[in-house]
């Protein structure tokens, strides 16, 4: 009967989150044990190298005195590129294993001369994230950053995209979903394309569907332009490819191999 009524409980919780927004799958499309690699490449003019190297990867930890999900994100610039532009990225996110909500999340980021490390450890009784942060030179902060809802960190956002029911969502639809990075508590603008075949670089034409979400304005980004997904059309929802505007060309994320969960 518990076992039930908690099964009842997590199903409820997941209708309701998606009445707020994007539909989400009933069956999680990832497992602990996953590995996804992906290769970074700049696109501008004649140029188009690959630059850096990037890195998923899912486990199960104890955390407190539960089971959860742990989450690493990890980027390296190549060092042929280091001299134009270094790149050190590494996130951390830990989130249940049955609702994903985001428990604690801690950002590493070495871009150029530009440095950010964020820490929040979620307050979800009182609808705050407890955030310890220093990023682009200032002084660190701490700081209650409100929640917006279910508000995601940047890889908690990630299984949250992936762990949508695609077939369940609106073609030409525009989502919002609430994210933290820095200071701040944003909301990400969703806009869901449908399914199409798509060519990935190396492994050929997949089933896919794509998506697209805004850019924020900053060093490397305009504004107002919006960065291309694209996920595999299975169960899985891999990611096989992104596409980045930036100020000057073009940035792709390619999946170079996927290592399923277990």
């Amino acid at each position: 009967m518990r076992k039930l009524f908690l099964t009842g409980c997590t199903l409820l919780l997941s209708l309701a989150l998606g009445a707020q927004g994007l539909p989400l799958c009933q069956e999680a499309p990832f497992k602990a044990g996953e590995r996804i690699s992906m290769g970074i490449m700049f696109k501008w003019g004649a140029v188009n190298t690959e630059v850096a190297q990037a890195s998923l990867k899912l486990e199960t930890v104890p955390y407190q005195q539960d089971s959860v999900h742990h989450a690493v994100c990890a980027v390296k610039s190549a060092s042929f590129f280091d001299v134009f532009y270094k790149m050190r990225e590494n996130f951390q996110t830990w989130f249940t294993l049955d609702e994903h909500r985001p428990l604690e999340a801690r950002r590493n980021t070495i871009q150029n001369s530009y440095t950010a490390t964020n820490h929040y450890v979620y307050d979800w009784n009182n609808k705050v994230i407890k955030a310890d942060v220093c990023f682009d030179g200032r002084e660190p902060q701490q700081k209650d950053l409100k929640m917006k809802g279910m508000s995601y960190d940047i890889v908690s956002l990630i299984y949250h995209l992936r762990n949508v029911d695609w077939k369940a969502a609106e073609v030409g639809k525009t989502y919002t979903v609430p994210f933290a990075i820095d200071d701040a508590v944003s909301e990400l603008s969703v806009t869901y394309f449908g399914p199409e075949v798509f060519k990935v670089r190396k492994l050929g034409k997949k089933n896919a569907i794509r998506f697209s979400c805004t850019v924020v304005a900053g060093a490397l980004f305009e504004g107002d332009q919006e960065m291309q997904v694209w996920f595999s059309a299975d169960d899985n929802h891999v990611p096989l490819a992104v596409m980045v505007p930036l100020k000057m060309g073009t940035m792709w994320g390619w999946l170079k191999n996927w290592e399923e969960g277990k």
